[in-house]
């Protein structure tokens, strides 16, 4: 009789020890702080180091701050600020100031129908799904969304043709937006460790965007929802 409780207890113990892990890691290169308040602008990686590298998925923002950056499952998509014109470039021909990235093979989908007013709604939102999916909130993780969204808000930086050398200056010369998008996605990485790093202050997001038809894209300044959407979050494996 007592082995046997022995035995269960142990078992117990063992299902108990039994933890998901983070099946994704989050590389960052180039630091938002330097990058904004002592006007760091050069190249910090090279995109052409991703040409090939399935299952990858980045953001940031071009060498000089000269436009954003977007890669979606290995297919990038550059968005680039030009006298008033927005032109997306397809190429991993450029370098990156800022470049947030992770590699992912499998994604669990979530359906969201909550109302999200803002970008702190949403914060919220990806902390308390990915928490119910053993994702450890307190180390970064990327995700995904991809639906039909009230409103986005967006902008797409532009140093170059600044008038000054301040973040606000960076965007009034580069291109922003404001409207529906049916068919978007948008992807994001969260963090609560980062802020200053690759979110900026007040916040544990960094996300951009993408319409469907690949003809507008930014990073995400706030984000408005009353909409049916799909939330992906890296699939965690068990150590």
């Amino acid at each position: 009789m007592k082995k046997s409780i022995l035995i269960l207890l142990t078992f117990c113990v063992l299902q108990a020890c039994e933890t998901a892990e983070q099946s994704t890691s989050v590389e960052h290169f180039g630091i938002l702080r330097e990058i904004m308040m002592q006007q760091k602008l050069e190249a910090n990686a090279n995109l052409m180091d991703l040409n090939g590298k399935s299952n990858t998925y980045a953001l940031g923002a071009l060498e000089g701050l000269s436009g954003e950056i977007l890669i979606l499952d290995g297919k990038p998509l550059n968005g680039l600020a030009k006298q008033g014109q927005l032109k997306i470039n397809r190429s991993f021909d450029y370098k990156a100031t800022l470049l947030v990235m992770t590699q992912v093979k499998d994604w669990h989908k979530v359906s969201l129908e909550g109302m999200i007013e803002n970008n702190s709604d949403l914060q919220a939102l990806v902390a308390r799904e990915a928490e119910k999916r053993g994702i450890n909130t307190d180390e970064a993780f990327p995700f995904l969304l991809k639906g039909d969204f009230e409103e986005i808000e967006w902008h797409v930086i532009n140093a170059a043709e600044a008038t000054a050398q301040n973040h606000d200056a960076y965007k009034a010369a580069g291109l922003k937006g404001k409207g529906g998008y049916s068919g978007a996605s948008i992807l994001g990485f969260y963090s609560n460790q980062h802020e200053g790093v690759f979110t900026h202050h007040g916040s544990y997001l960094h996300m951009h965007f993408v319409n469907d038809e690949e003809t507008e894209m930014g990073h995400v300044d706030n984000l408005k929802n009353d909409r049916k959407v799909e939330l992906w979050l890296a699939k965690t494996v068990s150590k």
